[in-house]
């Protein structure tokens, strides 16, 4: 498994601006307080059938606590590189390892509480997951039409992913 941070120590985020440009370092926290701009993996899993695996995040978690996730990943490291942070993201998250990524761009989105640049991902895997306690609280299999009839219990961030990822891959039902 991927090495966790210890607790107590800060974790560096590299601020960029509307090119993507990076443009100061700052704490997670002062990132998340101020909604600064700042770069975020998102990887679609899926099973090689049509199924996207949510997740539900912690009650615990800074950004949409207890809602469904329609991708994993999370906020890059300053200095990470994005296929290194997403690979990071699918162990931590879900103990995914050793799956090729396949990459498909980037996209950027905004609302009243997050403003982020993120580079989108996917892979097939099948499992089993190892959920990352603090993070994860469980995960399903749901169609993109299920997700679409629930998409209020999403974060906004992971339904804007996963409709980039379905039109890029000609899969927009």
């Amino acid at each position: 498994m991927v090495e966790q941070m210890p607790a107590g120590q800060i974790e560096w985020v590299d601020i960029v601006d509307e090119n993507d440009e990076v443009v100061a370092t700052a704490a997670r926290q002062q990132m998340r307080a101020e909604s600064l701009r700042h770069r975020a993996t998102y990887i679609v899993v899926t099973e090689g059938s049509g199924r996207i695996l949510v997740q539900r995040r912690a009650e615990n978690k800074d950004f949409a606590p207890g809602k469904l996730d329609a991708t994993a990943g999370g906020v890059v490291q300053s200095g990470e590189e994005l296929l290194a942070s997403a690979r990071r993201e699918a162990e931590e998250e879900l103990g995914i390892a050793d799956v090729p990524l396949a990459e498909h761009g980037k996209f950027y989105f905004e609302d009243e509480g997050c403003r982020v640049w993120g580079s989108l991902f996917s892979c097939v895997c099948h499992g089993p997951f190892a959920l990352q306690d603090g993070e994860v609280t469980e995960v399903s299999w749901m169609t993109p039409e299920e997700i679409t009839a629930r998409c209020d219990e999403f974060t906004d961030d992971s339904l804007k992913a996963l409709a980039l990822w379905l039109t890029r891959n000609g899969e927009n039902r």
